[in-house]
């Protein structure tokens, strides 16, 4: 049996989630998450298996922010993308005299056949943009990246565009939140700056099977925001060089090793139509066989994550607090043992360091507790 056969095997007949680029991005801190890794690979939908279910993640975009967020597609793309050129020209140093607009999304189907389609006409039009032919578009919206995850091809519709000048194409992405005295939300931004730097890496492993040069694809992301709470586009330019690599090393990882998949051994997603506490019994016996790694952040993106806190509580990691805290307890994989350590435990040779932190912070605590001075 194939390890794609094997996979589907897995998967059961648990929902599908397809691998788009957003999820990919998302999955980029769960690197190092088997069952997430395992729930990736087999693209099993995490967060409709525990729907219904007490440990139902409620994440989800807002409608306003979504309204919001079409809206201001619409007019950075108006007018033949005339919002667009301007910034270019101004905050990007393209020197666009004559656009060249590709629309790959206009003339194609909505469904895996239009991806198809789209996909083949990416990679012609990438090979034209990096040659330099005078038919090259400069612009390319509705491009549909591929690559190969756990054995199968994935289809990515990019939801960016393409912007190239002199051979060099750059990924630009249209996010509707606001930029305000050159500030704006860290957290939206990291994520807006996570999916382009996953499209520089689909493009770049477009160009290695092209036999183009993958300095072709910039590592500068051109990200496009509304300025203040009104929807005039701004544009700031952003370094993802570190993005692309850990991109990169997620991608490597959703090849499920063997071992992985030797300890799911006959353990199956379950179905979305089982009672919901089966539901939720056999994923905890998927989680015991691979393990998982819990982390606070995991609640803003991943379906499982209130299961696996749960769990985690229970067992008292030292996760559930944070990964600054645990960053602080190297070697120490739970606060009973912390508390043990910090009474005056012997510590194991990868507990030393942790140990005597632990002891003099303990002593302070004693000292403060009894009414005696710092």
């Amino acid at each position: 049996m194939s390890q794609e056969e094997r996979l589907e095997k897995v998967r059961g007949e648990a929902p599908e989630k397809r691998p788009t680029v957003s999820v990919l991005a998302r999955s980029t801190t769960h690197g190092d998450c088997p069952c997430a890794r395992v729930a990736l690979a087999t693209r099993t939908d995490l967060d409709k298996l525990v729907k219904g279910t007490h440990f139902e993640v409620d994440f989800g975009q807002d409608p306003q922010t979504f309204l919001r967020g079409q809206l201001f597609e619409r007019r950075v793309k108006d007018k033949d993308y005339a919002a667009l050129i301007q910034l270019l020209r101004e905050n990007a140093g393209f020197a666009i005299t004559d656009a060249r607009i590709r629309n790959l999304k206009s003339n194609a189907a909505h469904n895996e056949t239009g991806l198809k389609q789209r996909a083949t006409e990416t990679r012609q039009l990438l090979r034209k943009m990096v040659r330099g032919g005078d038919d090259a578009p400069n612009i390319v919206d509705g491009a549909v990246l591929t690559c190969t995850i756990a054995g199968r091809t994935a289809y990515f519709e990019a939801d960016g565009l393409a912007a190239a000048a002199g051979g060099r194409i750059h990924v630009a992405e249209v996010k509707s939140f606001p930029l305000t005295d050159g500030r704006c939300d860290n957290g939206k931004l990291g994520a807006a700056c996570e999916q382009a730097a996953w499209y520089v890496l689909l493009c770049r492993r477009e160009l290695v099977e092209l036999d183009l040069p993958v300095d072709a694809v910039s590592h500068e992301g051109l990200i496009i925001l509304a300025k203040g709470l009104g929807l005039e586009p701004a544009l700031v330019k952003y370094d993802l060089t570190n993005r692309i690599v850990r991109a990169e090393q997620l991608l490597d990882s959703a090849r499920v090793d063997e071992d992985v998949l030797r300890a799911v051994g006959d353990v199956q997603f379950p179905s979305a139509e089982e009672d919901p506490q089966q539901r939720i019994e056999v994923l905890e016996r998927m989680m015991d066989r691979v393990g998982t790694q819990y982390r606070p952040d995991c609640l803003e993106d991943c379906g499982a994550a209130k299961l696996c806190r749960a769990r985690a509580q229970g067992a008292g990691l030292a996760s559930v607090c944070g990964s600054s805290i645990a960053r602080m307890l190297p070697g120490v994989r739970t606060l009973g043992r912390a508390a043990e350590l910090a009474s005056g435990g012997v510590p194991a040779p990868s507990e030393r360091h942790a140990a005597a932190a632990l002891r003099q912070a303990n002593a302070v605590y004693e000292r403060v507790s009894k009414g005696g001075a710092l």
